[in-house]
């Protein structure tokens, strides 16, 4: 396993530093490189990215790894060397084939270097001083070399670090990237917390001062480096200062949605305008009835629903299988192609509200939480509650990917993190269940004698389909509800983004982390696995769609959407929840408990262009979760119940009903 290499050979640096920090020994920074000089040599190994001698694959991400394809959008494509990735204990080398598929890095990725010892942060961006990223005297940069421009960022040193000596510094940009751009990052200036300027690595070194190297893979990049260094020196980033200094290209939108866009053209087809097929295999009245706490029937509270249906549903697949462990059925030139008719299980509750009135009511379909599964969810009386609130049908179907029947699976995934397409691309085919689970509970399941009262009454209102999750719902809600052909309004409750960030700052992984630890001990090469994932989990993660969801995907769009926070939620970090918003470049409405950067304040009360979309934290009174990339140790409750709160259901009601907010706040939002 390719982890970390031996220190670089101090006799070379020490010919290129005469001095510890001597820049004025440099060549001018308009000077032409010598190549009659002999190169320089560095501690290297062929399969890694010999700028960083720390880790075979630091710093992350990088353009090392992308080669020339003028077949694909952005002319290159990802092409890992197997040996560069970390090796499982028992599960062995990586297997890199599914990268190939991409034409660049993440435009959500975590950004990772690392030097001999921790830097001194104290006077960097953090995440409450984002702020600080944009100063020209900034020592972190996070540069686009696409327009010219920084890029908001924080930067934090690993809160998980095995030793002092092996700690990531993470730079964490504030939303997205945009796809298909090239990114510069450099540090300069840093040091430790005794005030003593941090090293370049050797091949830093020797590239700022414009000399070569005998390592490959350096001087490949060499030119496109050197224009780097350039661009930042010309925009006040000192190359004769520069500690470490890279570039990637992220990857286009349109080869991350390309299998996605057309599964769901396809299965709109197949699918008619009504669905295919609804299938009920069981009804439940007076679900959650208890006679010793409700009393005769007819004095029932909001905590027993008037039906619960049960079934399936037709849905065209587009996996080898329809059961986990499954991957896209693909043709010969990879794409995903049509492999059978699947039925796959659904659950809904029918409220007491409109049985009692007679009446129809809008169609919710509702998201379940993490690796959770439709049915108890449904079957939560707060839950059901909130049916009972909105008068509406909520419907709901795993999420196939990242579920209950996939928890299996997922096992496996975190000790072989080459296995990883078993989840993401069943993810893919979620999306398509989603729709098909909207459409057609809409179309021939209305009429079903389940959502009919005694006279023959429809109680699903086929016009009126809004959204709701919560957690893991309202994280894939936003890429669901970019998607979605039959619905244009939803709630996205304690919502985030790129799920490898807000990974390590949630209590709600915990249980899961001791597999992969055991079978990945090393702590950088579990971070950088983490990071890898993400480029395959870009294909759903809500990253890569809520820059389109209110603007619009093609022919789909654009959507309107509430997202309401938990503050200090110990599941769904804050932090990620910024990230979701910012990205979708909403504003936050009056009455927020938070107000973090980049986001407009507006009282849709006196706004004179009142939000369509818009995000808000209520103050449940959760404690401050640690500062630092590590969860919580306790959750007091917020993230669970927080869209239950009378505050959270008036927002969302009178959202769905009229599209309109209403904040029914004095001050700071709280559960009342």
């Amino acid at each position: 396993m390719l982890v970390a290499r031996s220190p670089f050979p101090v006799v070379a640096l020490a010919l290129l530093l005469p001095a510890c920090h001597a820049q004025k020994d440099y060549p001018a920074k308009d000077s032409a490189s010598d190549s009659s000089a002999p190169p320089v040599h560095i501690d290297q190994v062929a399969a890694c990215d010999n700028l960083d001698p720390h880790h075979c694959l630091l710093p992350w991400p990088s353009d090392r790894y992308l080669v020339d394809d003028p077949a694909m959008p952005t002319g290159k494509h990802v092409a890992y060397d197997p040996a560069a990735i970390p090796a499982g204990v028992a599960s062995g080398p990586f297997d890199a084939t599914p990268y190939t598929r991409l034409d660049g890095m993440s435009a959500a990725s975590q950004i990772l270097a690392m030097f001999d010892r921790p830097a001194d942060l104290t006077a960097a961006a953090g995440h409450e001083s984002i702020e600080l990223s944009l100063d020209p005297a900034s020592h972190t940069v996070l540069f686009d070399l696409t327009t010219g421009e920084r890029v908001a960022h924080w930067v934090e040193n690993d809160a998980q670090a095995d030793s002092a000596d092996r700690t990531i510094l993470f730079m964490r940009p504030t939303g997205r990237l945009q796809p298909d751009h090239d990114y510069a990052v450099a540090y300069w200036g840093l040091t430790d917390a005794d005030g003593v300027l941090l090293d370049p690595s050797p091949a830093i070194a020797v590239l700022r001062a414009r000399g070569h190297t005998d390592a490959p893979d350096v001087e490949a990049r060499w030119q496109d480096w050197q224009d780097m260094a350039d661009t930042l020196d010309a925009a006040g980033v000192p190359r004769d200062q520069l500690q470490m200094a890279w570039r990637f290209h992220t990857g286009s939108d349109d080869t991350l949605h390309k299998d996605v866009l057309a599964m769901r053209a396809d299965a709109i087809d197949r699918l008619g305008p009504a669905g295919i097929g609804c299938n009920v295999t069981s009804i439940t009245d007076d679900f959650g009835y208890d006679a010793s706490r409700d009393g005769e029937a007819n004095s029932k509270d909001y905590t027993v629903t008037w039906r619960q249906v049960s079934g399936t549903y037709t849905v065209p697949s587009y996996m080898t299988s329809s059961s986990p462990p499954a991957l896209l059925n693909r043709d010969g030139d990879g794409n995903p192609v049509f492999k059978e008719n699947a039925e796959v299980p659904f659950t809904a509750i029918v409220p007491e509200s409109l049985a009692n009135a007679n009446t129809p009511g809008p169609l919710v379909t509702f998201g379940h939480g993490l690796l959770g599964d439709a049915a108890s969810t449904l079957a939560d009386s707060r839950i059901r509650y909130s049916a009972e609130y909105q008068h509406a049908v909520f419907v709901g179907t795993d999420w196939a990917g990242m579920s209950t029947p996939d928890l299996a699976t997922v096992a496996t995934i975190l000790g072989d993190v080459s296995r990883f397409p078993y989840l993401s691309e069943r993810l893919e085919q979620s999306m398509v269940n989603q729709i098909a689970l909207t459409r057609t509970l809409a179309g021939v399941c209305t009429n079903n004698p389940a959502f009919q009262t005694a006279d023959g009454t429809s109680l699903i209102d086929p016009t009126h389909r809004y959204y709701a999750g919560v957690s893991q719902g309202g994280i894939l809600g936003g890429t669901y509800l970019t998607l979605a052909p039959d619905i244009d309004r939803g709630a996205l409750i304690v919502n985030g983004a790129a799920f490898p960030f807000m990974m390590e700052r949630s209590i709600a992984f915990s249980p899961y982390f001791p597999i992969f630890v055991s079978e990945y001990p090393d702590r950088v090469d579990r971070a950088i696995l983490l990071s890898t994932a993400q480029q395959l989990w870009d294909t759903t993660d809500p990253s890569s769609y809520l820059q389109y969801t209110t603007t619009g995907l093609g022919d789909i769009g654009p959507k309107t959407f509430v997202s309401l926070a938990a503050m200090n939620d110990a599941q769904v970090p804050n932090l990620t929840s910024d990230y979701a918003n910012r990205t979708a470049g909403i504003p936050i409405l009056q009455g927020s408990a938070r107000t973090p950067y980049g986001f407009d304040v507006v009282d849709p009360a006196t706004a004179s262009t009142p939000p369509t979309s818009a995000y808000i934290t209520i103050d449940v009174g959760d404690p401050p979760p640690p500062d630092g990339n590590e969860p919580p140790t306790s959750d007091a409750g917020g993230h669970s119940n927080v869209g239950v709160y009378p505050t959270s259901l008036t927002i969302m009601g009178t959202f769905f009903n009229t599209g309109t907010f209403v904040v029914p706040c004095n001050g700071v939002c709280d559960p009342d």
